[in-house]
């Protein structure tokens, strides 16, 4: 279990650092961190189809201006160990995603607010004595922090000391709280897209989701027709807005070219 507690730990520490502490964005995301710790525990389609689930639910929570969204990179992590640690289904590992990726933010906010500001007058001394190289050394350091130590440290003892506790808590919950966490669960999906779609919406595209709606729901057509023909639809537009912005180029060019030629004519006469 020690392993299993270091892998996942690892798995986490590596897909956060990437993206905070190298720049490799989205390697931290659900869809992303779900089969590597599949992977890591042994079990790759569960990984796969639960960083999939995952992914959906927290499609749209990202951070806008002051905002500080959950860590669906724990929720992820955490979740994913647990179903296939413990054997449970992925709608129960689900509803104990979201709550674990929002505590997952108190402890990012604890390295942020607590730990990297210990370091700054350190980096505005070396800032101010020129140091390139020091500064570099500070910020792969302080990275590490960002990058989720604190995090990884967190779930390792969650897994190694809790899975046995929460396999067991799991087998003794009731069955109509377990039914309760199942429809939760089955619902967390539409509320990611439901962000996700608030944040998108605009009035002059909004009718193609109702076009998607339609050709899945009612026509039956798979995921990949409707993909191919949005791309068509995409590329369309694209082409038609670039012709339009040339015509108005044109036009704007025509336009100054005859008042150019007209105050021409008037110092000729």
């Amino acid at each position: 279990m020690i392993v299993h507690a270091l892998l996942v730990a690892i798995v986490y520490f590596l897909a956060s650092w990437g993206t905070y502490g190298i720049g490799v964005f989205h390697l931290n995301r659900p869809i992303v961190v779900g089969p590597l710790v599949g992977l890591a525990l042994g079990d790759l389609q569960t990984g796969i189809i639960l960083g999939a689930t995952f992914e959906s639910v927290f499609l749209g929570v990202i951070a806008v201006g002051g905002s500080v969204p959950a860590d669906a990179t724990i929720g992820a992590t955490i979740g994913t160990a647990i179903a296939i640690l413990t054997g449970a289904k992925s709608d129960t590992a689900l509803a104990i995603a979201v709550p674990v990726a929002l505590f997952g933010v108190a402890l990012s906010q604890v390295a942020i607010s607590v730990v990297i500001p210990l370091f700054m007058p350190k980096m505005d001394a070396l800032a101010e004595a020129g140091d390139s190289k020091g500064l570099t050394r500070m910020h792969w350091f302080m990275s590490l922090f960002v990058g989720g130590v604190l995090q990884a440290i967190v779930i390792f003892f969650a897994v190694w000391l809790g899975s046995n506790a929460i396999s067991s808590v799991l087998k003794s919950i009731p069955q109509f709280i377990t039914h309760g966490f199942q429809a939760a669960g089955a619902m967390l999906p539409a509320v990611g897209f439901a962000l996700l779609l608030n944040m998108l919406f605009n009035k002059k595209l909004f009718a193609f989701f109702f076009l998607g709606f339609v050709l899945s729901i009612y026509l039956k057509l798979p995921s990949l027709a409707i993909a191919i023909i949005a791309v068509v639809f995409a590329i369309t537009q694209y082409y038609n807005s670039e012709k339009n912005a040339n015509v108005a180029i044109a036009g704007e060019t025509k336009e100054s070219s005859t008042n150019i030629n007209g105050e021409e004519d008037f110092f000729n006469e």
